[in-house]
């Protein structure tokens, strides 16, 4: 079992139980329907929460939703719902025993701003304000999924890992009006890409992004 110790004191502990009943509820599913590496112990559980945390110190706004593309066990979605209440999160996966999964999830924790939706990201239909990925796909495909459904001053964010040049050579080239951020994660080799339309300079869009920079493999 997972203590309530393993997540920072900053965090309300309403906030602390459900973390830890997800964890539980993730080392329990993944014995039976394999929604995390079968070789995860239970301080990687933990370790996945944790890093999911990363994306709630970005700013979301209360009443704005969001889509985890290729959510898998819920990472970063279910943290992300139990840390802001007032958002609205889609979790987005065309594999259906994940889904189911995360419906059980939503139901244990009684997550009423979490709403699981099965099928394929190019087909999702609601308009949401910003979206987030753990390392689903390249950066180009998730913009794309990302540019059909958000308002225009909408934000992705991607927990990343490694030497992301030739991603990010890829996504300009196709879509050259971006700016590209990269924060790091506390306590993580890894980092969230931040990507957002430039804004406009002078009656023209701003064509140049940020030079890619070099970082550790995972």
């Amino acid at each position: 079992m997972f203590h309530v110790k393993h997540f920072p004191l900053s965090i309300r502990p309403w906030q602390r139980e459900k973390l830890r009943a997800y964890a539980n509820l993730l080392q329990s599913y993944n014995k039976r329907l394999n929604l995390l590496s079968r070789r995860t112990t239970a301080e990687g559980f933990i370790e996945h929460i944790q890093e999911c945390l990363a994306f709630v110190e970005q700013p979301f706004t209360a009443g704005s939703s969001l889509a985890d593309w290729g959510t898998g066990a819920g990472l970063p979605a279910i943290p992300m719902a139990v840390m802001l209440p007032d958002v609205k999160v889609y979790a987005v996966d065309a594999a259906q025993k994940k889904i189911h999964a995360v419906t059980a999830f939503k139901r244990e924790l009684d997550l009423l701003n979490l709403y699981p939706w099965h099928g394929r990201a190019e087909e999702f239909p609601f308009e949401i304000q910003c979206s987030v990925s753990r390392a689903t796909a390249p950066l180009r495909t998730l913009w794309q999924w990302h540019t059909r459904v958000a308002t225009s001053e909408g934000v992705l964010y991607c927990l990343k890992g490694g030497d992301l040049r030739a991603e990010q050579r890829e996504l300009v080239t196709g879509f050259p009006a971006i700016q590209i951020k990269q924060i790091p994660v506390s306590g993580s080799s890894r980092f969230l890409v931040q990507v957002r339309s430039a804004p406009l300079l002078s009656g023209k869009e701003s064509h140049k992004p940020p030079p890619p920079t070099e970082h550790p493999a995972q």
